[in-house]
């Protein structure tokens, strides 16, 4: 079944603090993270962070075998002249803490009277606080979190109102369904970017992610948040990192067929 571009509204969804997520237990179920640009007739990847230049970022996306499924289940939901565009999936703890350094060196010049403990607070809600702590990962240190938008099949990227990583409120998932709830009318550009997010929240729920609501972009599977907000009483995975060494295994024989 397609979604037609007239998805319904997203509807209010509960956002946990960081806190109660990390009070989620983790069994790790041991996927293995699989590169995700291996299939580009189903979808199309763009490392955001390699093309930026962040130090340590890599040149490709990884992600759990299982989210690289359900990826293929969202881009077969999609009309046929769209794409996901994958922006970023599993990242190291060096990239995610160049992200959470740019982020609060941002946000403190936007708010120059905040104190250290609001910096932390405002830069928490748009970048995790880095971290491969077995009970407590960055969700995208665990290869089970994947930010991405739309393009058309001619290359054309679509408008959501905010661009990506951007650390504001207009970034939040619902930002124009509140809008339209308060009542204000939305200009040809707010209705374009309600459309579209509605879109791909709703092709990628359907696929099984549950979305990070201060972030239209960004979704889980298997981590914490996805645990609680699905009602798992366990999240399936921590800490991981891509096998980019092929001789790290050499003593071990070759692998199984």
């Amino acid at each position: 079944m397609i979604i037609p571009k007239d998805a319904p509204p997203i509807a209010p969804a509960p956002a946990p603090s960081w806190a109660r997520v990390h009070q989620v237990p983790i069994r790790e179920c041991g996927q293995p993270l699989v590169p995700l640009s291996l299939a580009p007739e189903r979808i199309l990847v763009r490392p955001a962070y390699y093309a930026a230049g962040i130090p340590g970022a890599l040149p490709e996306c990884h992600a759990r075998e299982e989210v690289q499924k359900r990826l293929w289940a969202a881009q077969a939901l999609l009309p046929p002249f769209l794409r996901l565009v994958i922006l970023d999936a599993w990242r190291g703890v060096q990239v995610q803490t160049e992200l959470y350094a740019r982020c609060r060196a941002a946000l403190a010049r936007a708010h120059p009277g905040a104190d250290a403990a609001t910096l932390d607070e405002l830069t928490g809600r748009f970048v995790a606080l880095p971290s491969v702590e077995p009970g407590r990962p960055s969700p995208h240190v665990t290869g089970g979190a994947v930010d991405l938008a739309l393009a058309t099949v001619a290359g054309a990227p679509l408008w959501f109102g905010a661009a990506f990583d951007f650390p504001g409120p207009v970034s939040a998932t619902r930002h124009f369904e509140e809008l339209l709830e308060a009542g204000q009318p939305l200009d040809d550009q707010g209705r374009e970017a309600l459309t579209n997010r509605r879109l791909l929240h709703h092709v990628m729920t359907r696929a099984g992610f549950v979305n990070y609501h201060a972030e239209w972009w960004h979704f889980e599977y298997g981590t914490q948040r996805w645990a609680l907000l699905e009602g798992r009483n366990e999240a399936v995975f921590g800490v991981a990192a891509p096998d980019l060494n092929p001789f790290a295994t050499l003593a071990q024989g070759p692998p199984a067929p």
